[in-house]
């Protein structure tokens, strides 16, 4: 994980006026959400070895995610990288119906490090992030 500096960091906001301009920049709220805090995440790399995201976490401050008009303050943007086990899961579970379903590979370093080239486009799409939120 490699947090980043940038100008949204405290800066509050409607949800849903949150929301509705981080998908045009092609961010979703991760599926991890809570009543109080969620995630916008934003894929640089994904493949069957790794996957990459910008983050930029958001916590309530006024109602829950839920309502119409929540107020959310964001919290410091990161990248994020998982890298996965190549092969067999060692520690899957097998059943006759569940080893069909259960071929994923645990995560072989959740919080590995993050590559220069990753923090690049993290940090270039965070200027427009940065563009769209607070010009």
């Amino acid at each position: 994980m490699k947090q980043l500096e940038s100008g949204i960091d405290n800066q509050m906001f409607n949800f849903e006026d949150l929301e509705n301009i981080l998908k045009r920049l092609d961010f979703v709220v991760g599926g991890n959400w809570e009543y109080d805090h969620a995630f916008f995440d934003y894929e640089i790399e994904k493949d069957h070895e790794k996957y990459v995201f910008l983050r930029i976490p958001v916590t309530t401050e006024i109602g829950n995610l839920d309502e119409q008009d929540a107020h959310v303050r964001i919290g410091k943007p990161f990248v994020l990288s998982h890298r996965f086990e190549s092969g067999t899961d060692q520690q899957g579970i097998s059943a006759n119906a569940g080893a069909t379903f259960n071929q994923f590979a645990s995560p072989e370093d959740p919080d590995s490090e993050v590559e220069p080239q990753y923090v690049d486009e993290a940090e270039q799409v965070l200027q427009n992030v940065e563009r769209a939120l607070l010009h």
